[in-house]
């Protein structure tokens, strides 16, 4: 996948998933790389998005982040 970066990463599927959705919601394209083998539960789920968009998506998440913990 050229030109796309990884901006977040967790060993949760469906928190990854959901980092995907709030992007999207915010009118940036993301995909879910899930490398978490389900057998071993061992592995990482990383969220990407295209290079230039990077800033943006990295803001959404902190902002998100922010006032999840107030």
């Amino acid at each position: 996948m050229t030109n796309w970066v990884k901006i977040y990463k967790s060993g949760n599927a469906i928190e990854a998933e959901m980092v995907k959705d709030m992007l999207i919601e915010n009118e940036i394209e993301a995909v879910v790389i899930n490398k978490i083998d389900s057998s071993l539960n061992f592995g990482e789920a990383s969220v990407q998005v295209m290079a230039e968009k990077e800033q943006a998506a990295l803001n959404i998440i902190q902002i998100n982040l922010l006032n999840n913990h107030e």
